[in-house]
Order: C-alpha cells, then structure tokens, then sequence
C-alpha cells in the first residue's frame, strides 16, 4: 500500500516586470536560492495549513 496518495498540486508562479534591471534579476534569483526563503514558505505553509482541522493530516513538500 502506498505510504502517501498525491490529492492535489499547488503551482506559485513567480513573475518580474519587463525591463528589470541585471543587478535587480540577481538579487531577485539570489533571494529565490536562499535556503532562509525555503524555510519561511514552508513555516508560511504549516501556518495556514493548522487554521484549518480537516488539513491536521496532511503532508507537503516544497521543491523548486
């Protein structure tokens, strides 16, 4: 029997306005690379995910 059974995907779609500067695109992707940034949005996550009971059970990952 399989140990976890995919319900649903979630998809967050990153986007920067046209023109952006070079020195502004590498800070936006040094940012994307932080290990600090995967944290957060997996903290962000578990927060909104304990607001709601029926979501007590489940599990996620968050890759990149």
């Amino acid at each position: 029997m399989a140990k976890r059974i995919l319900i649903d995907e979630i998809h967050l779609s990153l986007f920067i306005p046209p023109g952006l500067r070079s020195e502004s695109l590498r800070a936006v992707r040094q940012a994307l690379r932080n290990a600090r940034l995967q944290t957060a949005l997996r903290r962000a996550i578990q927060g909104v995910f304990a607001r709601y009971a029926a979501l007590s059970k489940v599990t996620f990952t968050l890759t990149r």
